[in-house]
């Protein structure tokens, strides 16, 4: 009788622990997706392409453009949060209130470098860190003072 009960606990705990690791992999595939598809390719982005500029009527006509197809060809890939900045987003570019468009991607930009940094977490990889700004700004300085010395 007891080898049959400790076969069907065996059992029992096997699929409960199977059906969280299936879970746990789904949700993983699933943020990896988000981060890939929508949130990485809109930071490199910025890096890369703005020069600085974080006001969007700033930008030229193709770079808006390239914007504006990254976040709605992936708008299914936003948080919540996001989309509601992307409808008025929209909104607002639509009517041509260059304000709005550019206060609200500015809002968008700061959703998505949280959003970004929150994934990178959750993807074990380095998110950004604050708490590593006066080390590098030490470094620096240090970096600067020593070639004035030479």
């Amino acid at each position: 009788m007891l080898p049959l009960f400790t076969s069907i606990i065996s059992l029992v705990i096997g699929y409960f622990f199977s059906k969280f690791q299936q879970h746990y992999s789904e949700k993983r595939t699933r943020i990896s997706e988000r981060f890939e598809k929508l949130y990485a390719p809109f930071e490199k982005m910025i890096w890369l392409r703005t020069k600085g500029t974080f006001c969007f009527s700033d930008l030229d006509p193709q770079l808006q453009q390239d914007f504006i197809e990254l976040l709605f060809n992936n708008y299914e890939y936003a948080d919540s949060k996001l989309k509601i900045l992307l409808m008025h987003f929209k909104w607002s570019y639509d009517s041509k209130d260059f304000q709005g468009s550019n206060d609200n991607f500015f809002l968008i930009m700061k959703q998505i470098s949280a959003a970004f940094n929150l994934l990178s977490k959750k993807l074990f990889l380095e998110p950004f860190s604050l708490k590593e700004v006066n080390t590098v700004l030490k470094d620096l300085e240090d970096l600067e003072n020593s070639r004035k010395t030479l």
